[in-house]
């Protein structure tokens, strides 16, 4: 039986565009020989990120992030959101389209009961504006819908950072602190959102200004419910990434037959006078053989 450590190295090593579905299977029935070696990951992988950057080894903390939120490894949380409070160029690397896909749905599936490694990301400036947005406000929507924190409790949260903890710079996480308070209804807030959009914070490009208003004011809506979901089935959340696929080779465009430069000056016969003023005619003069 492989180790662990087998395990991680051949995954890194499959083949680039080959779902390594065999091996995150024998992760899956390995689980508890696995689950201490994927939490190690992203220790060391907020560690050392480079090294996560390097060839396909990004493989190892991607499935790792996945297979611990699959089976709800409460003691992955920290670690992960320290991993994801690296500067934005680091994490937007390493993760990519992660990001906002299912990072938020993979926060919340191995929430420990305690937000405030969170919220330290969300206020830290360093930060990725996407994780500090996107993420964290998917997270949020995700613990709500399964009744892990409360609407009292992010709704005071919301008003904290649209009041004064976000810094004043238009960014993902005011546009994306923003529309959850429309999402889910935060009457209280719909004076700092209004003040957000007047100082140009936000943009409100999804609902406009109005609607955006209208809906904090008005009870919210439901349609935020689709993607508040935790990570239930690793191999059928990440099978169909186009990541597996091949680039198609493009056929080069044809080369463009060339131009002729058309002539500047009028054509000079043998027998005219040379243009360049000898007297002579030009067959015996610049256009002699």
């Amino acid at each position: 039986m492989p180790t662990p450590e087998d395990l991680l190295t051949r995954l890194a090593e499959s083949p680039r565009y080959q779902y390594p579905k065999s091996t995150i299977q024998e992760m899956i029935d390995q689980w508890e020989e696995m689950r201490p070696a994927l939490l190690k990951v992203l220790v060391d992988a907020e560690r050392r990120p480079e090294y996560y950057l390097e060839g396909d080894n990004w493989k190892t903390v991607t499935f790792a992030c996945y297979l611990l939120a699959q089976f709800r490894v409460t003691a992955a949380f920290k670690p992960l959101c320290a991993l994801l409070g690296a500067p934005g160029e680091t994490t937007n690397s390493l993760f990519g389209e992660m990001i906002t896909e299912d990072m938020g749905n993979i926060l919340a599936s191995v929430y420990d009961g305690d937000d405030t490694p969170l919220r330290a990301v969300v206020e830290k400036e360093s930060a990725y504006e996407f994780v500090r947005g996107c993420v964290a406000t998917t997270c949020y929507k995700c613990l709500l819908i399964t009744g892990k924190v409360t609407h009292e409790t992010v709704e005071a949260y919301a008003s904290e950072l649209l009041g004064g903890k976000l810094e004043s710079e238009p960014s993902n996480a005011w546009d994306s602190w923003t529309a959850l308070c429309a999402d889910l209804g935060f009457a209280t807030t719909v004076p700092l959102i209004q003040k957000a959009c007047e100082d140009d914070l936000c943009d409100p490009w999804y609902y406009g200004v109005d609607k955006l208003l209208k809906m904090a004011a008005n009870g919210g809506n439901d349609r935020w419910k689709v993607r508040a979901g935790l990570i239930e089935d690793t191999i059928k959340t990440t099978s169909t990434w186009a990541a597996w696929q091949k680039p198609r080779k493009v056929k080069p465009l044809p080369i463009p037959p060339k131009l002729v430069e058309a002539r500047q000056t009028p054509k000079v016969s043998r027998n005219d006078p040379c243009p360049c003023g000898s007297e002579k005619k030009f067959k015996k003069c610049c256009g002699a053989v």
